[in-house]
């Protein structure tokens, strides 16, 4: 049977799930410079190895954003829409091969413009028990109209730098 592997990482107490396919790296030290006007949810910025990677909140996406910070919070790199994307996390709970029978369409009840960015519902074995968590679509985690001006902002900035 066919398999797809995702890494698992935690929210506040809640699990999601995100193709290893995008994923092109995982932080633990890093500094933010926060931007003070940008498009919805974002943090602000990394230098990472001399790329420019702006910092996505998914706590405040998902809107779990009760100022809590872990001791474990840790960044994955991904790759999307030409750009790289940071997306900070809680914790890394690994990477963890999923069945293709235990991938399910997200149901039509839960699925509207704002939560597109919901891929699959996945069943993962989390420490010997079945789980179920969402499988996060980075394509679709903002509009194309802001995936555009967080790369024109890239660019302003690496530009400046030269």
């Amino acid at each position: 049977m066919a398999e797809t592997k995702y890494i698992v990482f935690q929210l506040d107490k809640y699990k999601y799930g995100i193709k290893l396919a995008v994923i092109k790296g995982i932080e633990n030290d890093y500094n933010i410079v926060p931007i003070p006007v940008g498009a919805d949810n974002m943090r602000g910025i990394i230098h990472l190895r001399g790329d420019i990677v702006p910092l996505f909140d998914l706590k405040k996406k998902f809107q779990l954003d009760n100022g809590t910070k872990s001791d474990d919070t840790q960044l994955l790199i991904a790759e999307t829409h030409g750009i790289k994307l940071g997306l900070e996390v809680d914790a890394v709970i690994g990477i963890l091969p999923v069945e293709e029978e235990d991938i399910k369409p997200v149901p039509k009840v839960i699925k509207t413009e704002e939560t597109d960015y919901i891929e699959n519902i996945i069943k993962i074995d989390c420490g010997g028990k079945p789980e179920i968590v969402l499988s996060v679509a980075i394509d679709n985690i903002m509009s194309d109209v802001d995936f555009e001006n967080v790369s024109r902002t890239i660019e302003d900035v690496s530009s400046e730098e030269e």
